[in-house]
């Protein structure tokens, strides 16, 4: 049975399909009653991923470290959701970019990998406007199911983060 590494690994650039700048993607907003440096808690740790879903996570805030979420948590390692997935870049309470795989009922698409870009904005009244870029979704006909999948999901996301930064 696969385990997850103990420490952030090198980015594997075969696992992405999407090249160049024409990229088939879209973006999700949000503005969220919450100081961005909360937000970016809520995405960068284990802690924040516990008070956003009650889920087990493995996240290490560095390029190459895991960002893994695990939606299926009795499931066996490779079938609780997110794993496998690295932070790409960050900048502390602006920026959060992750791979992301598609969930694991869609093979196809879960062998590989796209990429996620959060980025983090402080409003005068305080709030936070969240933009999210999902990036990278192939052009074989298995990712128009990954695509619309998560066109879906991280509307719900965004709300999850909403109705978490309320609370505070």
């Amino acid at each position: 049975m696969p385990q997850p590494p103990d420490a952030p690994c090198p980015i594997d650039p075969t696992l992405f399909v999407a090249r160049g700048g024409d990229l088939r993607s879209f973006t999700k907003q949000a503005e969220v009653d919450a100081p961005p440096g909360e937000v970016f808690g809520l995405l960068s740790t284990e802690a924040g991923m516990r008070r956003l879903y009650d889920i087990d996570s493995r996240i290490d805030l560095a390029v190459g470290g895991p960002y893994e979420w695990y939606f299926i948590g009795e499931n066996a390692f490779g079938t609780k959701g997110g794993e496998g997935n690295q932070i790409l870049a960050y900048i502390p309470d602006r920026l959060l970019a992750f791979s992301w795989n598609a969930p694991p009922t869609q093979p196809e698409s879960r062998a590989k990998r796209t990429w996620v870009v959060v980025e983090l904005g402080e409003r005068p009244n305080g709030k936070c406007h969240i933009r999210l870029t999902h990036l990278g979704f192939g052009t074989e006909a298995h990712w128009d199911e990954t695509y619309a999948y998560f066109d879906s999901a991280w509307e719900r996301v965004l709300d999850t983060i909403a109705k978490a930064c309320k609370g505070t």
